[in-house]
């Protein structure tokens, strides 16, 4: 292991599916389609068809069903943006019917490669906020031609080509995946797009690159720009289409404060596509102040990494984002679950990629831990296991991450480090004291337990001893205590884990380690910081117990700024 590599905490999200099975999805969702044409129902189609194209696009599909693929996916913009702009599109009967031409002539049934689009899935990145952006900048041309960077840019230039082509300006678009190490991508175009792009530059066109981002290096939009120029369009003529205006002082490619600077830029910013009851922004942290009280008693958060939250006016919703399509479905299902259960709060039901629920009250659990909170723990956690279960999940990355941060942090391996995997599921991986509220012993509610096993981070789907291990580590157990969770586990799951959990304590430990000290890295705010590095504090003493493991070297984390004084003198929960 390498002492010096980063941190690792996101995880690959790509997964092998059967372009036959996409497109029978596709085929389903546009049969289901009525007449009049819901815009959910159509963002879903959407999403799904532009998955389609960028996987057929990466892989060795036929040029005809690549085109087909790209037809699908500039119909179902233009459906989305037209039923956005009228109540009954009256032509979304032609529309319809034209995607469902186009989605059986594809004949591709072989495995395709699928990324996660972040944006859609995790950030609060409506499909039209980049429609809305277009009518908010200046087009200098009425004929344009659009650039979209696989993956999300996929569906981001398909959208953007229907409303340019909505506002009565010639639109075409193509897209293009980048490739090289992650701050220093490079472009190159096919044959058939720099004759494409040839075309636009005769007729004066103006050229928009479209991607979410930028990310920490702004590489791969850069890269786009510099290989349209490489092509003989001027820079002027360039419009780089992101969802966030960057500090380009701070990105990591080479150069970038300068290269970004020669092209024009235009930003989303944060949605405005939200339910009517999202009123009060509760993002970035802020939904501690309606649920923990006083700040001295709150957890640390990475606040970029926040899902997009919101209050009712009255306070009594609480709005969090889910994600839009098949992503926002699947988690609407879990917490639904959950309330129906009892084991969670209420649910209100799905909007705009926003889950509702009926504000939570009651104290939460950090300041003590009862024998019935152990069972209640227990009883969630075996229950999560069988009503949350999933066919397979490989924990060789896992491994992998454990081994990384624990060799960035000790600089030595883990030895006899496996992760067994017998009772596969999606985790709920916040299983910290404050993300439970207890109204009495009889009444104990999981909050935030449907988005955070399957996201981009750690751990996605794998063994419930992740919770376990996370209950354990967060609540910092004794011995008793622990043996009594996992008695209580044993007794509800019938799942003997104590043979398998000690290693996922090590793994949970490291990677809360490895995300606490990326996030205070990125993190300026002086109260905030201390809490993450009070927390990777925490984790390293955690890891140090687990292991036996003991440098003679002082930690880096010593010295560091202490977090708020209730946090630093708060004893651990003793059972009651």
């Amino acid at each position: 292991m390498n002492p010096n590599s980063e941190f690792h905490i996101f995880r690959d999200s790509r997964r092998q599916v059967r372009a036959a099975e996409l497109v029978a999805h596709l085929h389903a969702d546009l049969l289901r389609m009525p007449g009049s044409a819901r815009l959910d129902d159509i963002l879903n189609a959407l999403l799904r068809a532009g998955e389609l194209e960028c996987a057929l696009a990466d892989g060795s599909a036929s040029d005809d069903d690549a085109v087909a693929a790209s037809e699908l996916t500039t119909f179902l913009g233009q459906l989305a943006v037209t039923c956005d702009a009228e109540v009954v599109p009256h032509n979304a009967r032609m529309l319809s019917a034209a995607c469902l031409r186009v989605v059986r002539k594809i004949k591709f049934t072989d495995t395709v490669s699928l990324s996660t689009p972040e944006g859609f899935a995790h950030y609060a990145l409506h499909p039209l906020d980049y429609a809305d952006l277009v009518t908010r900048v200046k087009i200098r041309s009425q004929v344009v031609f659009v650039v979209g960077i696989r993956s999300i840019g996929t569906i981001l230039s398909g959208v953007v080509c229907a409303k340019l082509r909505q506002l009565g300006i010639n639109a075409e678009r193509t897209t293009v995946r980048p490739s090289g190490h992650p701050y220093q991508r490079h472009c190159q175009f096919a044959d058939s797009q720099r004759q494409a792009i040839v075309r636009a530059r005769n007729a004066n066109a103006e050229f928009i690159v479209c991607d979410e981002g930028p990310g920490r290096s702004g590489s791969s939009l850069l890269s786009v720009a510099e290989a349209l120029e490489g092509e003989g369009v001027a820079a002027d003529h360039i419009l780089i289409l992101c969802s966030h205006e960057p500090d380009v002082s701070s990105l990591c490619a080479p150069n970038a404060a300068r290269r970004w600077r020669r092209y024009r830029c235009a930003a989303a910013g944060m949605t405005r596509r939200l339910p009517a009851s999202a009123e009060c922004c509760a993002g970035g942290g802020e939904w501690r102040r309606y649920l923990l009280g006083a700040p001295e008693s709150w957890p640390a958060v990475w606040p970029q990494m926040e899902r997009l939250t919101y209050v009712s006016s009255d306070e009594c919703e609480l709005l969090t984002f889910e994600g839009h399509g098949a992503y926002g479905a699947a988690a609407a299902a879990r917490n639904d679950a959950l309330s129906s259960s009892g084991l969670g709060p209420r649910y209100l039901g799905y909007d705009a990629g926003f889950g509702r629920h009926l504000m939570p009250c009651g104290p939460s659990l950090s300041r003590g831990l009862s024998s019935e909170v152990l069972n209640r723990i227990a009883k969630y956690c075996a229950w999560r296991a069988r009503e949350f279960a999933v066919t397979h999940a490989d924990a060789s990355d896992l491994e992998q991450m454990a081994q990384t941060n624990f060799a960035r942090e000790f600089g030595a391996e883990l030895e006899n480090f496996e992760l067994g995997v017998e009772r596969p599921a999606v985790c709920d991986n916040r299983m910290a004291p404050h993300y439970w509220l207890g109204y009495s012993d009889s009444q104990i509610l999981k909050l935030d337990g449907a988005i955070h096993g399957d996201d981009h981070f750690f751990p996605g789907p794998c063994d419930i001893g992740w919770d376990l291990a996370g209950a354990i580590v967060e609540w910092e157990l004794s011995p008793d205590a622990r043996e009594s969770l996992l008695a209580h586990y044993r007794r509800f799951s019938g799942d003997d884990i104590a043979r398998r959990l000690s290693s996922y304590e090590l793994a949970y430990a490291a990677f809360r380690l490895g995300w606490s000290k990326m996030a205070a890295a990125s993190t300026p705010e002086a109260e905030e910081n201390a809490r993450l590095l009070f927390d990777a504090r925490r984790y390293r003493r955690i890891l140090q117990r687990l292991t036996g493991y003991r440098t003679r070297q002082s930690s880096p984390l010593r010295a560091a700024a202490r977090a708020p004084q209730a946090r630093e003198t708060s004893a651990a929960p003793e059972l009651l």
